[in-house]
């Protein structure tokens, strides 16, 4: 976070959208080529015309104030040159507008060396002005103990200097030329923790005398920010900056609104003079006191001035005019007024001059010597640096990505960190304060057009003269103007945290916000962000509890290919009693109950028999949910109802748990077949479809010509499926022709007596089409045909396994999970191929190579081939054999299309 001042500040290279354009050549065809810089949201104003205050999608109006986080305010767009032509920066000759594009193109010549030094002085200027008063109102909130006052000119000193420090170091090692660093609010709070928590403890619990306490309070915060320096650029140096912003936003955001009403409570107090903290301090404004009423709204007006200049004025030279002419005009007014400056001061409208202001080295004599330090309350305050690192780190990541949104090539992000840890490290060694990247001063340059090192030389040169020159700046500046500046820094911080941050989270994040600022307010900012963190948690725990981490899905089926009295069973009834249970994310004691009892009354209302348990997508798991499927393992083992644990073992660690709290069947369950432990859905799903044809009593491929047909809508209530045996096959025959019998046996629901001809008919037919097949028989592991190669045959699987892999050989593993569209799309080729399935006809008919696979399975396998050369022979000397034969594979297509062929697919 940062200051806000110059966020309203327009230019010829502001924009909401596509703009800031450049030609970069011309083709030889004079087609123009430009490069569209996209300076989006966080634009402040748009080439010239103040943008007014934002609103969001909703129409809430929202800050412009640059925060760490949340920086995509929705902004305003430019809709056609005429918005832009006019303004004190640009005419419309100067715009281009493309064909088809309703965004204006601007060409800009690039600027003279001397042109862009005097150009980078000119805005370095601007950012200086802004930085003084900011600085001066930073100290008098760090050092907000009465005790000191008296030494307020030389510790505004140090302020100088280090955000001299920051400037001169980002100036020297960023990657944008135009970059601002300086001091920021975001450790403020947390500064000056440690700032009056030492004074006191040194002076009150230790017994140190006024000097030793003001050094030991210099060398904590020092120390603070050096250490925060360091480590900053530890987490730069091995690149976890993205591990940062692991501290929850509701957390940061209610932190940083504590910042705005500090700020807010710091105005008033700079203002009035009276110390305000707490809510309960704000009564003091209450009494009729004239004087102070009139100090309360001076300050308030100067604060409403610098808010409407910021959100309304367009001129870019408003705001640092107003700064420098306040307080002028302060001292003009005293001086018609015939009021004199010692009488103003003693009221308390001025402070005292340093009657021998210090200045330069001399300031660092407030340490004493380094003699008397109380280290004991130095090393009291290592919890409060803790978390000014945390902080800190978080708000730069942030500041980082808020620029990179207005950058056209990418930054560095853990190198832009190492730069915040250096000058923090090197600032902290001076006595300094932490800092990072200002946000809005440094794409304020950029759209600016700055592109020389002198804007920020400016600033950095300019701190080090108030540092060095032996002249008491506070002098000048009304107690009313500094209060004013941090009025409108506490205001804007707590609309943007406080109610516009409201439209980007969600309640209970915006409920935990207002709890973690309330905790801070009430307990302290290392207890209150605390609590935050652990309402954070415990919401977590709540929120993640309710959120399912359960799936039932019926109608599935594995990629295994099977007979067609098989496949015909299982779609036509036998797959509803079928159930995959899928578990995903962390199951912990919070989600007990769902894989519990919940889930048990949800297996028996669907009356499930065989059920497949997920772990595919669990990322781990703890003894509580251990427990819980536990029981429902027992349970379901009670009732029945055959389970099948699917990838458990793929983790380690809900391997073991599953186990030792016995989830997993035991050793002589998979023995007797009435379990299963697999690596995948597929294969358990594979398993529940065997075991509940078996159960059925369907017939093994090839064993019998028993056909299954669906109850008749008189029967619908029985719902039962029944099996129907055709007539009695002519003795010997094979059983390849069983196999292809039930292709063409009458469909379901037909009356045997009516089609028994025929289906003598088609069974004789079907001998003399078998005799035509060729058997082989291939060992385990043999590859039947490959991927890419051409289908010049359809092949019927008589005995064994075999395994199809889609693409080419060991491009997937055989754990299939492809997509509906995806397993239509290789031709249906996928998974275990059992007795009685075809393979290759839907590649042979549509004419292109083959789209999977095919191995033997252990065991190996007995295939019977049907060549394209017996098939074209067949066409021109026995059309009828031929037309059986495409009859076959018709219906295997057919039912495999109207199946849940492949896992999940309707």
């Amino acid at each position: 976070m940062e200051k806000p001042l110059l966020e309203a500040f327009p230019g010829p290279d502001n924009g909401g959208g596509p703009c800031a354009v450049k030609a970069e050549a011309l083709r030889e065809d004079d087609e123009m080529r430009v490069v569209c810089s996209m300076l989006s949201h966080q634009s402040p104003v748009i080439r010239g015309r103040q943008r007014r205050r934002r609103r969001t999608a909703s129409g809430q109006e929202c800050s412009p104030f640059p925060s760490p986080v949340g920086m995509a305010w929705q902004h305003r767009q430019i809709s056609n040159a005429s918005d832009l032509a006019g303004s004190e920066y640009i005419s419309s000759s100067d715009i281009v507008e493309l064909p088809g594009s309703a965004v204006p193109l601007e060409i800009q010549p690039p600027r003279s060396a001397a042109a862009a030094a005097t150009h980078g002085m000119v805005y370095g200027a601007v950012n200086f002005i802004v930085c003084v008063p900011t600085l001066v109102s930073y100290a008098a909130i760090v050092f907000r103990l009465k005790a000191f006052e008296q030494d307020m000119p030389s510790l505004t000193k140090l302020f100088f200097l280090s955000s001299a420090i920051h400037q001169l170091i980002f100036t020297a090692m960023s990657s944008m030329s135009f970059a601002v660093g300086q001091i920021q609010d975001v450790g403020l709070i947390f500064l000056s923790e440690i700032a009056t928590s030492v004074y006191i403890r040194s002076t009150q619990d230790h017994g140190y005398g006024r000097t030793e306490a003001l050094a030991t309070v210099l060398v904590a915060c020092g120390m603070a920010t050096t250490l925060t320096g360091v480590v900053v650029w530890l987490v730069g140096r091995l690149g976890l900056s993205g591990y940062v912003q692991l501290l929850p936003l509701p957390v940061v955001g209610g932190y940083l609104g504590y910042i705005g009403y500090f700020c807010l409570a710091a105005g008033a107090s700079l203002g009035t003079g009276l110390d305000v903290e707490g809510f309960g301090t704000w009564g003091q404004f209450l009494v009729p006191d004239a004087e102070l009423l009139t100090k309360l709204v001076l300050t308030i007006v100067f604060a409403y001035l610098l808010y409407y200049i910021a959100y309304r004025v367009e001129n870019v030279a408003a705001l640092p005019a107003v700064l420098v002419a306040t307080p002028i005009l302060f001292f003009v007014v005293l001086l018609v007024c015939g009021i004199p400056l010692d009488t103003a001061r003693e009221h308390g409208w001025v402070p005292y001059p340093d009657s021998d202001p210090t200045f330069g080295l001399q300031c660092f004599k407030m340490y004493n010597g380094f003699q008397g330090i109380d280290w004991r309350a130095v090393m009291h305050e290592l919890p409060t640096m803790v978390g000014l690192f945390c902080v800190v780190s978080f708000g730069s990541v942030l500041d980082i990505a808020a620029i990179q949104t207005e950058q056209p090539t990418p930054l560095d992000f853990d190198g832009e960190l190492r730069m915040i840890g250096v000058a923090n490290a090197v600032s902290g060694m001076f006595g300094g304060f932490t800092g990072s990247y200002i946000f809005s001063q440094t794409i304020f340059s950029q759209k600016q057009g700055v592109t020389s090192i002198l804007n920020g030389l400016f600033v950095g040169i300019g701190e080090l003269l108030l540092f060095f020159i032996p002249l008491d700046v506070l002098q000048f500046f009304p107690g009313f103007y500094i209060g004013g500046v941090m009025a409108f820094f506490g205001y804007d911080i707590m609309l943007d945290w406080l109610v516009h941050a409201r439209s980007k989270v969600s309640r209970p994040e915006y409920a935990l916000l207002w709890l973690t600022f309330f905790s801070v307010v009430f307990l302290g900012v290392i207890p209150g962000c605390v609590a935050g963190v652990a309402a954070s948690a415990a919401t977590f725990i709540v929120v993640y509890s309710w959120t399912p981490l359960v799936d039932v899905r019926l109608g599935c089926s594995s990629t295994a290919m099977r007979s067609f009295d098989e496949r015909a069973a299982l779609q036509n009834g036998l797959q509803k009693s079928i159930g995959i249970i899928e578990l995903r994310g962390y199951l912990f004691f919070g989600a007990a109950l769902q894989v519990g009892d919940n889930l048990l009354r949800d297996i028996k209302s669907l009356g499930l028999q065989w059920v497949v348990l997920d772990f595919t997508h669990v990322a781990d798991i703890d003894s509580t949910s251990s427990r819980a499927l536990a029981k429902l393992a027992s349970v379901l083992r009670t009732d029945s109802v055959r389970l099948a644990v699917a990838a458990a073992e793929a983790k380690a660690q809900v391997q073991r748990l599953l186990r030792e709290n016995g989830a997993l069947p035991s050793e002589a369950e998979l023995e007797s077949g009435t379990a299963l432990v697999c690596n995948s859905v597929d294969e358990g799903l594979a398993w529940c479809e065997r075991g509940a044809l078996r159960s059925a009593c369907i017939p093994r491929p090839g064993e019998s010509p028993a056909s299954m047909i669906l109850p008749m809508p008189d029967d619908v209530e029985a719902a039962e499926l029944t099996i129907r045996m055709d007539p009695s096959p002519p003795q010997g025959m094979s059983k390849l022709t069983l196999l292809l019998r039930e292709f063409v046996s009458p469909p379901p629901g037909t009356s045997p007596s009516k089609d028994e001809a025929a289906f003598v008919e088609d069974t004789r037919m079907l001998e003399q089409l078998a005799a035509r097949l060729e058997l082989r028989r291939f060992s385990a592991g043999t590859r039947l045909f490959e991927y890419g190669m051409v289908s010049d045959e359809i092949m019927v699987l008589i005995e064994g396994t075999i395994i199809g892999e889609p693409g080419a050989p060991g491009s997937s593993p055989h754990a299939i999970t492809t997509s509906a569209s995806q397993e239509r799309a290789i031709g249906f080729g996928l998974g275990t191929f059992e007795p009685g399935a075809l393979l290759g006809e839907v590649d042979y008919y549509l004419g292109r190579p083959r789209s999977y696979t095919a191995t033997a399975g252990p065991g190996g396998c007995q295939v019977a081939i049907l060549t394209r050369a017996v098939v074209q022979a067949l066409e021109s000397e026995h059309p009828g054999l031929a037309l059986l034969a495409q009859r076959v594979a018709l219906r295997s297509v057919c039912l495999l299309a109207d199946s849940t062929t492949g896992l999940f697919m309707k």
